[in-house]
């Protein structure tokens, strides 16, 4: 999935290809304290479902994804506040820095909303033995959403490289409301 994205976004031209990477960059640093704790998701999550404790992996599971939503806040804002700094270091053109800046602006704002219920919730679901949900609603989302909202954006609707990034937060979105509903549900 990630290489059909990549091939559409080299046919936006240089300044696209340059933008996406610099973003991709950038946007890692973002995502680093949820990615960070959704390890500390499985460990906690897996040591109360196996004792059985199914109230504290609901107590924990809260109390981790506000950890979640504060510290990408912090991290997201700091980059934000760093960003002018960061794309000198870069020395882009005016024109890639100026795409790069708005995808991580939108990278992060999304972020900080829709990632911990599309990535932090699902640990979850995996840490209690439900990874084949996981899977299956992870699968079809990218194919269906990354993928093809990326082509119908980024290159039928002319986004370009930011309809890719656009692209990423549907499937993120929709991640999200498939794990929600799946853990109000119960069925986990």
């Amino acid at each position: 999935g990630k290489i059909m994205v990549l091939s559409l976004v080299s046919t936006f031209g240089t300044y696209a290809i340059a933008a996406n990477a610099v973003s991709n960059a950038i946007a890692l640093f973002q995502l680093l304290p949820g990615l960070a704790i959704n390890l500390g998701v499985t460990t906690v999550i897996a040591r109360c479902a196996g004792a059985g404790d199914y109230g504290q992996v609901r107590y924990y599971n809260k109390k981790l994804l506000v950890i979640t939503h504060i510290s990408m806040t912090v991290m997201v804002l700091g980059v934000f506040l760093l960003l002018p700094f960061i794309m000198r270091a870069y020395g882009l053109s005016d024109m890639t820095a100026d795409m790069a800046k708005k995808i991580v602006h939108f990278h992060g704002i999304s972020a900080i909303i829709v990632w911990p219920a599309a990535f932090t919730l699902p640990s979850t679901f995996r840490a209690s033995g439900d990874a084949k949900a996981c899977m299956y609603i992870s699968m079809l989302s990218m194919w269906i959403f990354r993928i093809v909202f990326s082509y119908i954006l980024g290159k039928y609707m002319g986004m370009g490289v930011f309809g890719v990034w656009a692209a990423m937060v549907i499937d993120w979105v929709f991640r999200a409301a498939c794990f929600i509903v799946r853990y109000f549900g119960g069925k986990w």
